[in-house]
């Protein structure tokens, strides 16, 4: 029957353009980036805003490539392992996804300049990956408390069938997980004499039953970028940078149910599976400077970094399976497109180096990064709730990175740990941690660099609403073997 009824309920939804999954997350995912860039700078962590003659500096310090002398080309690919595994009543699982990427590639160009006040005036041209989204996420629990089902239960209740959410509920309701309190149907007008907003689930909420989801996300983070530097009497380094990143996400999440202990009407089980496809395309500047102070191989920096504003396209599209002891019922929402944009936080950054008898060099980066300076805009949608939940959820974050390289020539070995701090209010334990070695070797006009880097962090993942479960703690782990083979002309 509910088959019959669906096609004359079409005729009374309105399909509109609608914000529906651009929320907070989307702004932390966005603007939350990691180490990526050559083997050098990875295998210091990262710890490079006082350093120069490398093309990972373009996404940090662009005064750092007027160091160069000389004209480079260099290219990095990787191989990444990303972990996740999920907790839950002490039950542990694992999910793993393997990626190869190319993490850095770029050229620069020196202008030697002598005679002149200005030293040099180098131009480099840089792509760089900023954050990798490929990862698996798996959660298989058992839970006698609640069901995805009641929450849809308590979306809908107080709505009418015509206006339960296309996404969720409506699928719930077509493929019979949740159903009317009354589902008798008047035979003159074929619809629901009782479609008066009460509803009732399908789903014994408080039986045993498996709750499993998959996610999968693919995708990165990555930007190209156009820099221009300059020395001044080799005492003060100047640079700026035009930044384009652009993102490429793809998620698909699959919420199954199943192994109940009490059925009602013979359900079965039943699945909830959402797929979002995100591309954006941005724009920022970097400015910075690098000073050599009276004491003697002492360098100090600063580096500025201006909000991203990104112009975003999603498409999103969800389904409901309810799987009964002699049938099927599937149910799919309509495919949403949105446009929107986001203008992710400022970054602060100061650097301080030292180099020993030309053997020996540290560098201390610290970080500023405000996350609740992020905003969602629109012109179909007024993003005010969750623009509220960004200054509600997250706070100003420090980072610091601490690197350091012994120089025995040819060959070099380097060390880095990174610390970021959570970006959230309430919870100071979500940080990420890096630890990173690598080696190089360099001799004439090219160089070979090796870098491994173990990346954790720690959040959590919600199945539904907080009032019917809790959430799942997450650890993410990312290893990392990267390697950059570079030329000097």
């Amino acid at each position: 029957m509910k088959k019959i009824l669906l096609c004359f309920s079409t005729c009374l939804i309105i399909l509109t353009d609608s914000a529906y999954c651009q929320n907070e997350i989307d702004a932390l995912r966005y603007s939350t980036h990691n180490i990526f860039g050559s083997a050098r700078y990875i295998s210091m962590s990262g710890a490079y805003g006082a350093l120069g003659g490398d093309l990972s500096i373009l996404n940090q310090n662009p005064a750092g490539l007027a160091f160069y002398q000389y004209n480079e080309f260099s290219f990095t690919p990787s191989l990444d392992l990303n972990n996740s595994s999920t907790y839950y009543n002490s039950k542990k699982n694992d999910a793993a996804r393997i990626s190869t990427n190319l993490g850095n590639m770029g050229a620069v160009f020196s202008n030697l300049k002598s005679g002149d006040l200005w030293k040099r005036v180098n131009i480099g041209l840089g792509w760089n990956q900023l954050a990798n989204y490929n990862n698996n996420t798996y959660i298989d629990q058992y839970n006698n408390a609640s069901s995805l089902a009641d929450n849809f239960l308590l979306l809908a209740n107080g709505n009418t069938i015509e206006r339960l959410d296309q996404f969720n509920t409506g699928p719930a309701f077509w493929s019979d997980v949740i159903d009317l309190a009354n589902n008798t149907v008047d035979d003159s007008t074929n619809w629901y004499l009782f479609d008066n907003g009460n509803y009732i689930s399908h789903v014994k909420g408080d039986g045993q039953k498996r709750q499993t989801k998959d996610i999968r996300t693919t995708g990165g983070l990555t930007e190209f970028s156009l820099a221009l530097s300059g020395s001044y009497q080799d005492k003060l380094y100047l640079g700026v940078s035009i930044g384009m990143p652009n993102i490429n996400f793809y998620e698909n999440s699959l919420h199954s149910e199943s192994e109940f202990s009490d059925t009602i009407n013979d359900l079965q089980g039943f699945s909830y599976e959402e797929e979002l496809s995100v591309s954006g395309t941005g724009i920022n500047i970097k400015i910075g400077g690098i000073a050599r102070l009276p004491i003697k191989n002492l360098k100090i920096a600063a580096a500025l970094h201006s909000p991203t504003f990104f112009d975003i396209e999603e498409n999103y599209h969800s389904s409901v399976s309810a799987y009964f002891k002699n049938s099927r019922n599937e149910e799919e929402s309509p495919l949403n497109y949105f446009s929107y944009q986001l203008m992710t936080p400022w970054k602060i950054m100061s650097s301080a180096s030292i180099n020993l008898n030309k053997n020996f060099l540290m560098n201390v980066d610290y970080e500023l990064v405000d996350f609740s300076f992020s905003r969602l805009y629109s012109d179909y949608y007024r993003f005010d709730n969750e623009n509220d939940a960004i200054q509600e959820l997250y706070k100003k974050s420090t980072n610091i990175r601490i690197g350091a390289e012994l120089r025995m020539a040819p060959f070099s070995l380097r060390s880095g740990y990174g610390i970021y701090g959570s970006p959230y209010k309430n919870n100071e334990d979500y940080t990420t941690e890096n630890y990173s070695f690598g080696a190089g070797f360099h001799h004439g006009n090219y160089f070979f660099d090796l870098a491994y880097l173990y990346s954790k962090n720690n959040s959590e993942h919600l199945l539904y609403s907080d009032n019917l479960v809790s959430p799942n703690s997450v650890i993410n782990e990312r290893h990392s073997i990267v390697f950059t083979l570079g030329f000097k002309y």
